[in-house]
């Protein structure tokens, strides 16, 4: 595959994570900085794929088909240097579930209302307090963001690729 598609690649995912360090100031005012990190993995996920599955990375967003295109022992290192980083987590069980809701959430955080149609502005402001009184499961929540998994799997990628 081509060394200096994967360079370009590896230098916009660094720009990325920068511009999302930068931001990290504004965390709570908006998803900027998380949606610049998930986009700056996507760039090393996909510099994975093609050095070694040997294919150009296909052109969307759906982190856990990406994986998938690892060869088995790739896979199994990315998540074991994970583990290494952030120890126990939702990767150990179901890597893919995770590596999806991450796919998903670079799409759905640039649109979030979209997740809200049809509510009023009273049923939205109770999701929040709802959520909570019933304890806060997880998969009953709007967004999973999963930031030590996604910090786990960036560091994990860089290593792998090189950085």
């Amino acid at each position: 595959m081509d060394a200096l598609r994967r360079r370009l690649m590896l230098r916009e995912s660094e720009r990325w994570a920068e511009a999302a360090s930068a931001l990290s100031g504004t965390e709570g005012l908006s998803d900027a900085a998380y949606i610049l990190r998930l986009l700056s993995f996507e760039l090393l996920l996909k510099v994975l794929v093609e050095e070694h599955a040997g294919v150009f990375a296909p052109k969307h967003h759906r982190y856990e088909v990406l994986f998938e295109l690892l060869p088995e022992p790739v896979r199994e290192r990315l998540l074991e240097l994970v583990g290494e980083r952030i120890g126990p987590s939702a990767l150990a069980d179901n890597p893919i579930v995770v590596l999806k809701e991450l796919g998903e959430n670079f799409v759905a955080l640039r649109y979030p209302w979209e997740r809200y149609k049809g509510l009023s502005e009273q049923q939205y402001a109770a999701l929040g307090p709802t959520w909570a009184a019933q304890g806060s499961p997880l998969g009953a929540a709007v967004f999973c963001y999963h930031p030590e998994e996604l910090y786990g799997l960036t560091h994990a990628a860089k290593a792998l690729a090189g950085c």
